[in-house]
């Protein structure tokens, strides 16, 4: 990415002023410290550049510093009215070591949090607040009047059970090496978070004050998740963790997804080009693209299974999204429209909150054998290419009319 440029001030004069860029080490002849840009992002959260990571996320509500996960504290805690969660770590790092060490730390934090329930980040946001019981609603009404208290508990109650937050990172030094990061994170798969890295220069203007300016360097709609394909579907949520744990130790395993993946991938040329390509082959059975309206709400998925030789293409939601009916019935109000642009017929099932769009399977004997691979292969690019162009711009288009 390019560097920063310094920015310009013209005064009404027409004199020009060449801003000079403070190093992030002082400011005012002070510490610039991790303290410093943090206490400066807790009471400007404007400063966030959240919605050039989430354009679909709400105006964010401080709650408190140094929040206790478990995992250690988190730097910043931030709300929605809806519910939606959202955790700033600030890093003034100056090593590869470093960077890693802080990705790791947020995610950890993240992983905590969807063991608790509203009332467990209530009693820790009080904690940390040290301003009682009360305080995380108490301080909803305060931002937001209008909003309704039951959504809005019903909300951190579903981010927290499905890990769906907003992991944002912010500080220095974060431009060398930020994609590797995001690689980095895969690990962590089982989780449904955006994450985003936000670089912060800071400019002395002529007065004396500062001028901070963030800028996006890498974020992820969806981080890649394992999840396994069972007879009937996706495998649920709550059940990925263990298994990731288990498939983790089989290496060979892993490694001939990788390989399958791959080979998938050299063959996958996507008509979209708003579409993000995967950064690298999946490590278990599913390859997945998330989809509008971002934040792990819907995603199209490959996936193989290979005990009962088959493997296919669908799109989902999350079960737990507000707006699940409302997109379903938008989707297939144009079913006819859909199949015909796909030149297939979809089945089209949903047991209550569960919905499962998919494309006619593909059966194999033996992806180790050269022709049924590639047979597969070549199936899942083309029909994962189809599947974007006919699901991707509905999507997005119900999005935008949503707000």
């Amino acid at each position: 990415m390019s560097a920063y440029t310094k920015p310009i001030i013209v005064s009404a004069d027409g004199a020009a002023v060449l801003l000079e860029r403070i190093p992030l080490v002082t400011v005012n002849g002070g510490l610039f410290s991790e303290k410093w840009l943090q206490d400066a992002l807790y009471a400007n959260p404007q400063c966030i550049p959240v919605r050039e990571i989430d354009p679909h996320i709400g105006a964010l509500i401080p709650i408190c510093t140094e929040l206790e996960t478990g995992a250690g504290p988190a730097d910043i805690l931030y709300v929605t009215a809806t519910g939606q969660i959202v955790l700033i770590e600030t890093k003034l790092w100056r090593n590869p070591e470093a960077r890693r060490a802080v990705v790791a730390q947020i995610l950890d934090y993240a992983k905590q949090l969807t063991a608790w329930s509203y009332e467990d980040l209530a009693r820790e946001a009080a904690i940390a607040s040290r301003q009682g019981p009360g305080y995380l609603l108490s301080r909803l009404r305060q931002t937001d009047q209008n909003a309704d208290e039951a959504d809005f508990v019903d909300g951190i109650n579903r981010s927290l059970k499905a890990g769906d937050f907003l992991l944002i990172i912010v500080g220095d030094g974060i431009r060398t090496g930020a994609e590797a990061l995001v690689g980095f994170m895969e690990r962590y798969g089982n989780l449904r978070f955006g994450l985003g890295l936000v670089e912060v220069a800071a400019y002395r203007l002529p007065n004396g004050e500062v001028l901070l300016q963030p800028r996006v360097l890498a974020k992820t709609e969806v981080l890649q998740r394992t999840v396994l394909m069972g007879p009937s579907g996706p495998v649920e949520f709550e059940q990925i963790a263990s298994v990731e744990d288990a498939s983790a130790k089989n290496d060979p395993q892993t490694a001939w997804f990788q390989g399958f993946w791959a080979d998938y991938l050299s063959m996958l040329h996507l008509d979209d080009v708003n579409q993000p390509m995967p950064s690298s082959p999946a490590k278990s059975t599913n390859m997945f693209f998330p989809m509008p309206p971002g934040g792990g709400t819907a995603w199209i998925s490959a996936y193989i299974a290979q005990s009962v030789g088959k493997g296919g293409v669908y799109l989902t939601f999350l079960k737990s999204f507000e707006k699940l009916d409302e997109y379903y019935d938008l989707l297939l109000s144009q079913r006819e429209e859909i199949e015909k642009s796909l030149g297939m017929q979809l089945s089209w099932d949903r047991d209550g909150n569960k919905i499962y769009i998919g494309a006619p399977t593909i059966l194999f004997k033996d992806l180790n054998e050269s022709n049924d691979r590639q047979r597969v292969v070549v199936y899942l690019a083309d029909t994962t290419n189809k599947f974007i162009n006919a699901f991707r711009h509905r999507l997005d288009g119900l999005s935008r009319e949503q707000g």
